[in-house]
């Protein structure tokens, strides 16, 4: 299970749904980078139980395509919506299945919103150029077989109201299989699929919340259910609520069935009506097209305001309170984790301008962060524009950071240990560390050469200790050229010396176990050599009565003890 400062991150951002339904996105979509990123998030779903690595691939592959998509949508709350969506995807990672399903979940609601808004214009325009993206909506919607040669054929007559009440029962149905599947659960197992179920109900209630009659559902009530759930321990209330949203999804399932059946005898009528009532016709035509029109051009209503608990912890496991520390919404801090989250990771490979860029993104992140009112805001903002100016940036200046940051969003869990490790990163990053450690590594070499020249190289007990010594000084002088190399690799922009950063122990967990070798070998040949003085020296056992002759006689290596034969 994830702790409780990650959990209290996670997914589906109710919030940031209702406020991303401003419709009336004109034009086209590119509807291969449209397919591209649903596949690839498709994909980042299936792929994170087993391998992670593959599922950042995806994102990034969706990412990639979203940079063409977005170019067709004209909303800038609609594409900010997905923008905030797909950075939350990535910080959700790092976290459960569950919680990166839930992301995913909502950035493809988001998607099928434009493409519907888009697609109902584009019939209401021109009806004969819409076959081809009615079509994947149509897929997108769930829609085969008898029913999509039903709307296929609405479409090509430009009726957009039918095509928007077809789409609206689709997605009602849709609604009320999820909630199906939602019940008070029993274990975490079950809460999890409560979870999910609520969040694929309220992601396709999102594309059609603007219907004349939802049957009583509103976003609203998709939030009390979360954040029931996700009470510790789940709040009593939770199976009234789901009984309230099943009940309300068969009567918006009911009334989308009987609109869209009225919808069709009065079309069949109509077009029965001809001569005189041309020009009333007409009027009619262009009525229902505006109706259809303003369906997809009209805000939606906006719901009541989500609390923040049902926003940002995750239901997969809800044995932890969210984090409220100075009134920020832990969801509102998602993206500025997941930006520090990237720089981190760059950083421990050496990818300074990565880790740079990251960083920048999470400086105009924090600008616009509920967190600005907090102490200490000025002073991490400080250090997070210090850090995109620095050369030779490592992991453990973002780790100072990502602890400023969080002792910022929750004051009481800060610690001088932090405030201590950020005041180090401020006053001994890069270049000074480096060259202070190089300093210690070099000079490290010159106690090794008066030991040689003291007892020379002949005795091979003085030896094994010298390397011992040698082995002790080598994370130090490790740190101190990887640190310098790094340093002058970043400041020239030449990348064979910045990848030379990785020479460093501290650069991530793989060096751990290296330098436990190089310090257990060091105790082995510490013990082996001061062992063998001891011994020669008659320090150990039975031979401590006996003379120094006798133990030269014993010991053919007595004979190479320079000191011994000057005393």
């Amino acid at each position: 299970m994830t702790p409780a400062m990650h959990r209290s991150r996670a997914a589906l951002s109710l919030a940031s749904l209702s406020l991303t339904l401003l419709l009336g996105s004109a034009g086209a979509q590119n509807l291969d980078a449209y397919r591209s990123m649903a596949s690839a998030l498709d994909r980042a779903v299936s792929d994170r139980p087993s391998d992670k690595a593959a599922s950042l691939r995806d994102l990034d592959a969706a990412t990639t395509a979203y940079t063409t998509l977005k170019e067709g949508l004209s909303s800038s709350l609609l594409v900010g919506g997905i923008d905030r969506s797909l950075t939350s995807a990535r910080a959700a990672l790092s976290r459960t299945p569950a919680d990166l399903e839930a992301q995913v979940v909502q950035v493809r609601s988001l998607m099928r919103k434009a493409l519907h808004d888009q697609t109902l214009s584009l019939i209401a325009a021109a009806p004969q150029s819409a076959a081809v993206q009615a079509g994947l909506l149509a897929t997108e919607f769930g829609l085969s077989g008898q029913n999509r040669t039903d709307f296929l054929k609405v479409v090509a007559q430009g009726q957009t109201d039918r095509v928007a009440r077809l789409l609206r029962l689709a997605a009602a149905r849709k609604i009320q299989a999820s909630l199906a599947n939602a019940a008070v659960p029993q274990n975490n197992t079950q809460r999890t699929q409560t979870y999910l179920a609520l969040a694929r109900a309220t992601g396709w209630f999102t594309v059609v919340q603007d219907a004349p009659n939802t049957g009583g559902l509103t976003v609203g009530e998709f939030g009390t259910a979360l954040k029931q759930l996700t009470s510790t321990p789940t709040d009593p209330g939770l199976g009234g609520s789901l009984r309230t949203l099943q009940q309300d999804a068969a009567a918006f399932v009911r009334a989308s069935a009987q609109t869209s059946s009225a919808a069709s005898t009065q079309t069949t009528t109509t077009a029965s009506t001809q001569t005189a009532g041309t020009q009333s016709t007409g009027t009619q035509t262009t009525g229902t097209q505006t109706t259809g029109t303003q369906t997809a051009a009209q805000p939606a209503k906006v719901p009541p305001t989500i609390p923040a608990t049902s926003a940002s912890t995750s239901p997969a496991d809800a044995a932890t309170t969210p984090r409220t520390g100075n009134g920020a919404s832990a969801g509102s801090t998602d993206a500025l984790y997941a930006a520090l989250g990237r720089a981190l990771s760059d950083a421990g490979h050496a990818d300074t301008v990565a880790a740079r860029r990251e960083l920048s993104r999470a400086s105009g992140l924090l600008a616009g962060s509920p967190l600005s009112a907090a102490n200490g805001f000025s002073t991490l903002a400080a250090d997070l524009s210090a850090l995109q100016e620095r050369s030779g940036l490592r992991a453990s200046d973002v780790q100072a950071v990502i602890a400023e940051l969080s002792g910022l969003e929750t004051p009481a869990q800060a610690s001088a240990l932090d405030e201590t490790s950020a005041g180090v990163s401020r006053t001994l990053g890069a270049p000074v560390m480096p060259l202070l450690f190089l300093l210690v590594g070099l000079l490290a070499l010159y106690p090794l050469y008066l030991l040689n020249l003291a007892f020379g190289g002949r005795n091979g007990y003085w030896r094994t200790i010298a390397a011992a010594l040698g082995l002790l000084f080598l994370p130090a002088l490790l740190e101190g050229l990887s640190g310098t190399l790094l340093y002058l690799g970043d400041a020239s922009g030449l990348g064979a010396l910045r990848s030379l950063g990785n020479l460093s122990l501290h650069q991530g967990a793989w060096a751990l176990p290296l330098w436990l070798v190089l310090s257990a070998l060091s105790v082995g040949l510490a013990s082996y050599g001061f062992r063998g003085l001891c011994r020669q020296f008659g320090l150990l056992g039975s031979g401590s009565s006996r003379s120094a002759g006798a133990r030269a006689a014993r010991d053919p290596q007595q004979s190479a003890l320079d000191w011994d034969e000057e005393l």
